[in-house]
């Protein structure tokens, strides 16, 4: 059976705590097929971690390490000491909800170097609970262009690291029209290599910008998506929706479209 992921953030205590409310509600009453995805911002005040767990209690959780924009960056050998500072955040989280999966993206710099730093630092974060993401070419927020943006590039990095892989489907569509590559053998490319979760939205599916769009607002191919190229016992989140959320209903909307396809 399928699990499905609602994505939300360590801020969100603080900027919305009915959101979260309404979310861990949701996801305890379908349980049997519904996880929690945690992102951990570095500012989340210290006491809200007890609060989280105790809403969280029960359920399964997976963790979301910062990334680029919150100045973690793994293809710069000098943001190392840094890098392993904030992770550690993301492994308290991780230890506090007995979580089996913490997902760190890839990092910034297009030259091979850059790559093989991400796989160094990856190696010596030492952590078998660490998946690494697939990136973008380029995103709006990030200054020059990603590496982890091909399927050779991310077995590179988890043949060097011994670690698991987060197959993003919106990360990997934007890449592949960023440099070119056909969009269907990418895909493929990526799903065999037997990814440990997925992130999956919907977007243009001739754009090279992330959009993070709900179910049905884009163009991209989601039943072919999830019949060619998700396993049947994935854990998928349901990586949609930009800035702050008023509610829950958009996600349960989700929960249900992506029902609705699989019965199709």
């Amino acid at each position: 059976m399928r699990k499905y992921g609602f994505k939300l953030f360590s801020t969100n205590l603080q900027n919305n705590p009915a959101f979260v409310d309404e979310a861990a509600a949701f996801v305890r009453a379908n349980n049997r097929e519904m996880f929690i995805e945690l992102m951990v911002v570095p500012t989340t005040p210290a006491e809200d971690w007890d609060v989280f767990r105790d809403k969280f209690a029960g359920l399964e959780v997976t963790i979301h390490a910062p990334h680029n924009t919150m100045n973690f960056d793994t293809g710069y050998p000098e943001r190392f000491e840094s890098n392993a500072k904030i992770l550690d955040a993301a492994r308290r989280a991780a230890d506090l909800f007995d979580a089996k999966v913490i997902v760190v993206h890839a990092g910034g710099g297009g030259e091979r170097v850059n790559l093989e730093e991400t796989a160094r630092q990856f190696r010596l974060f030492d952590d078998p609970r660490i998946v690494i993401e697939n990136l973008p070419y380029e995103a709006e927020d990030v200054e020059g262009v990603m590496h982890g943006t091909t399927p050779e590039q991310i077995k590179y990095v988890t043949d060097y690291a011994g670690c698991g892989f987060c197959f993003d489907f919106s990360h990997a569509v934007c890449a592949a029209n960023s440099l070119g590559l056909d969009i269907e053998k990418q895909l493929s490319g990526f799903y065999k290599l037997n990814p440990t979760v997925y992130h999956l939205c919907d977007g243009d599916i001739n754009g090279t910008e992330d959009r993070h769009m709900h179910y049905g607002e884009g163009s991209f191919p989601l039943k072919a998506f999830l019949q060619k190229y998700v396993a049947a016992d994935a854990m998928i989140t349901m990586e949609t929706g930009m800035g702050m959320p008023k509610d829950a209903s958009a996600w349960i909307k989700d929960f249900d479209y992506l029902h609705q396809l699989q019965e199709l």
